[in-house]
């Protein structure tokens, strides 16, 4: 008896479930849904049979929908098509060419301002004013994502977390006097410091930096220091050679998603004297370096580690140069905080997504303004700009799991 009520068990199951598996499946018409004649025809997913563009003369009633279902088969309906794969990607290209996103940095007192909102922020490009549709902060580096957990942003703002940074430090070694790289080498490890473990971390060398390999390890990080060469001549200074090799390096990374970060450590104060716009071949090479940052979206910050003692640099072309991709410069000293309004710079930083125009996606870099309607705010964002497809990383979600920041 045991085996038979089992079996009869079985079969009962079986029937209720086809039966109430029978009230979804063909409850939901193209028709309407059961109860609700009026409900707009649905198409995809929702549609409990994936019929044509035949009406059923009862909606939400099983034997008609049967009865349809089978004169599609017989041919009296067009069968439903696959989604057009093309059309989709158009729909996609056309959704990513109205996003146009832009970076930028605020400094408050030394600090990431972190509370800025939509109307705190004024975008110009190509000198034209663009409306600025909605904020996005990203927090970066080390413990990125239990801070956007314990800091609060501007109303209306996305919080968005990512501990994983790329990161370059590109030293020119025509800056290093021969015989001169252990008393470097300390300070470009002193550089590493800003490099968190989850980051996507490499150094390379100037003025030819070669293919772009990112270390395991912190400690590859800096092996590849210590294989630092001083190849300064005579004439100490920055070499055109190097700010092609830069150039270089920056078109390697247009081909990374994300924003990047250039960390330019040059060895001697002359180098950075040495670098004017007053000639062309300069003028040319400057602007390269900046079409190439705008196209890779890349910040290039500037490291002067001179000899001790030695005046720091007043406003110099290479940074401004740095400064007009939306990078910093530091000047080191010898004090522990020297590093500090570069890694502050690391940390977090906007994305506005600003109102698109189909002449942003020509091929060409445009000219950017990015500035800060709040007094005391100082912003870092490139001069020139470049669209690109990149996506976000994934927002905060706090406990509650409604995306913080996010406008009500």
């Amino acid at each position: 008896m045991r085996p038979r009520f089992s079996a009869l068990a079985f079969i009962s199951i079986l029937a209720c479930l086809l039966f109430a598996t029978s009230g979804v499946f063909f409850g939901q018409t193209a028709g309407g849904t059961r109860g609700s004649p009026g409900r707009p025809p649905t198409r995809g997913p929702e549609s409990g049979l994936r019929i044509g563009k035949g009406p059923t003369t009862r909606p939400g009633s099983h034997e008609t929908s049967v009865k349809d279902e089978r004169d599609r088969i017989a041919g009296k309906f067009p069968a439903p098509t696959e989604k057009d794969k093309g059309e989709e990607e158009r729909r996609d290209a056309a959704a990513a060419a109205s996003t146009a996103y832009v970076d930028a940095v605020a400094i408050e007192a030394q600090r990431q301002a972190v509370t800025l909102t939509r109307d705190d922020f004024r975008v110009l490009v190509d000198g034209g004013p663009r409306r600025v549709r909605a904020v996005h902060y990203v927090f970066r580096g080390p413990q990125a994502l239990a801070a956007g957990r314990a800091i609060a942003v501007g109303n209306g703002v996305i919080a968005h977390a990512d501990e994983a940074r790329t990161i370059v430090l590109a030293v020119d070694e025509t800056t290093v006097a021969a015989g001169a790289e252990r008393t470097v080498v300390p300070a470009i490890g002193h550089v590493l410091e800003v490099v968190g473990p989850a980051d996507r971390a490499a150094v390379l060398t100037l003025p030819r930096p070669g293919p772009l390999r990112f270390a395991a390890t912190h400690a590859d990080l800096l092996a590849s220091a210590n294989t630092v060469v001083g190849r300064a001549g005579p004439v100490h200074g920055l070499s055109a050679t190097s700010l092609d090799g830069l150039r270089d390096l920056l078109k390697d990374l247009a081909k990374l998603e994300g924003p990047k970060s250039v960390i330019l450590f040059v060895a001697d104060v002359s180098a950075i004297r040495r670098v004017s716009t007053k000639t062309d071949t300069d003028a040319a090479a400057i602007s390269a370096i900046l079409d190439a940052a705008a196209a890779s979206r890349t910040a290039l910050h500037l490291v002067v580690a001179s000899q001790s003692g030695a005046p720091a640099p007043g406003n110099t072309n290479l940074q401004t140069l740095a400064r007009s991709t939306g990078g910093s410069v530091t000047h080191l000293t010898g004090d522990a905080l020297d590093l500090a309004p570069l890694a502050t710079a690391l940390l977090g930083g906007y994305v506005l997504d600003v109102e698109g125009r189909a002449s942003d996606r020509d091929g060409t870099v445009h000219a950017l303004s990015v500035s800060a309607t709040t007094r005391g705010v100082r912003i870092l964002a490139p001069t020139r700009w470049m669209p690109r497809f990149d996506p976000l990383p994934a927002p905060v979600m706090p406990a509650s799991g409604s995306v913080k920041g996010a406008s009500k």
